[in-house]
């Protein structure tokens, strides 16, 4: 009975830090889901003219409340790969705003993570998802 209810308590315990970690992330979708990619085939890039292939962004997505030090920012980037990858997204594009530039005295990072899908070797099943994205947005 001790191990049931050491068990019951671990895992609310987990189930609650998951869902708080969930909480500092948004996603805003602004082009259709594609089937999912690797994380660890996803390029990273630094600005819109480092991109040099044609592509589409697929959405923004927003981690927030980062503490402002290298593991915490590399964890988040990695996270942020695996859900661009979930999503489909061939690269990242990365921003971030550090609230220590508004003089707080716990500063915190978020950070910005376009994920950006190539269209210059689409399939005829990604073609569809962008015809159905475009036919879904006109009729939304």
């Amino acid at each position: 009975m001790k191990h049931i209810k050491f068990l019951l308590i671990a895992a609310v315990f987990l189930t609650g830090c998951a869902a708080l970690q969930q909480t500092n992330m948004d996603w805003i979708p602004i082009g259709p889901e594609f089937p999912p990619t690797k994380a660890k085939d996803i390029e990273i890039v630094e600005g819109r003219d480092d991109v040099k292939r044609p592509y589409g962004n697929l959405g923004l997505l927003r981690i927030k409340n980062l503490q402002p030090n290298r593991e915490s920012l590399l964890m988040a980037i990695e996270k942020g790969k695996k859900f661009a990858a979930s999503k489909g997204a061939d690269a990242i594009q990365i921003g971030q705003y550090n609230s220590a530039a508004e003089g707080v005295t716990e500063p915190q990072v978020t950070l910005f993570i376009y994920a950006i899908k190539y269209v210059d070797n689409l399939t005829e099943a990604d073609q569809k998802a962008i015809e159905d994205f475009k036919v879904l947005g006109a009729i939304q």
